[in-house]
C-alpha cells in the first residue's frame, strides 16, 4: 500500500514531466480536454480552469493505483505497429542482399531464367561482352 508521502512525491515528478496543463476544446465531446502521452489519464470539463484544477486529482488517483499495483498490464503498455518486433527476427545486421531489378520477359524465357544454372550462364555471357 502506497503512503500519501510517496504518492505526492510521484505526483510532483509526473506534474514536472507534464509541464503546464493547457486544455484544448474538443468539438466532438463539446468540452475542454487535457491528456498527456506519458500518462493514460484524460480529463474533460466545462472550462479550462476546471480541467487545470481537476486533472492533477485524476493523475493522483492513477499514480496511487499504479503504486498499489492495481493496474492491468494493458493500461500502460504501448505498442508500435502490429505487435512490435520479435527478438532476433529479420536479416542479421551487416548482411547485404543482392541488388535486384524487375524485368518483364516472355514466359518461356522467364521459366528458363528461373533455373539457378541459367543465372550462372547469363552472368558468364554478360562478363564475356564486357
Amino acid at each position: 500500500m502506497a503512503t500519501k508521502k510517496e504518492i505526492k512525491k510521484h505526483l510532483a515528478i509526473a506534474l514536472e514531466e507534464i509541464g503546464e496543463i493547457k486544455p484544448k476544446f474538443a468539438k466532438d465531446v463539446d468540452a475542454w480536454v487535457f491528456s498527456h502521452p506519458k500518462y493514460p489519464v484524460r480529463y474533460a470539463g466545462d472550462s479550462p480552469e476546471e480541467v487545470m484544477q481537476n486533472y492533477p486529482l485524476y493523475l493522483q488517483d492513477f499514480i496511487e493505483e499504479r503504486l498499489n499495483d492495481n493496474l492491468s498490464p494493458l493500461v500502460e503498455k504501448r505498442t508500435k505497429g502490429k505487435g512490435g518486433k520479435r527478438e532476433g527476427a529479420g536479416r542479421p545486421k551487416g548482411s547485404k542482399k543482392e541488388e535486384k531489378d524487375r524485368v518483364y520477359l516472355p514466359k518461356d524465357i522467364a521459366k528458363w531464367i528461373q533455373n539457378p544454372e541459367s543465372i550462372k550462364q547469363v552472368r558468364q555471357l554478360i562478363a564475356k561482352k564486357r
